[in-house]
């Protein structure tokens, strides 16, 4: 039988999740004032596409 984990587990949703909350806090204007909604967007499409991949090939267990 293969074995599932609940997706609060899965270190690929959290990256995923993460990154949709800065995207959303460009958008409504409350990133820290050092920060353009550009630089934001960069660094979290490199970070989650990276980290999502990275993730998704070393896990060992199925999202249930």
């Amino acid at each position: 039988m293969e074995e599932l984990k609940p997706w609060w587990t899965s270190k690929a949703i959290w990256t995923g999740v993460i990154g949709s909350l800065w995207g959303v806090a460009g958008v409504i204007g409350i990133l820290p004032e050092n920060l353009s909604q550009a630089d934001v967007l960069t660094v979290v499409l490199a970070v989650t596409g990276i980290g999502g991949v990275l993730f998704r090939k070393t896990a060992k267990t199925r999202i249930s």
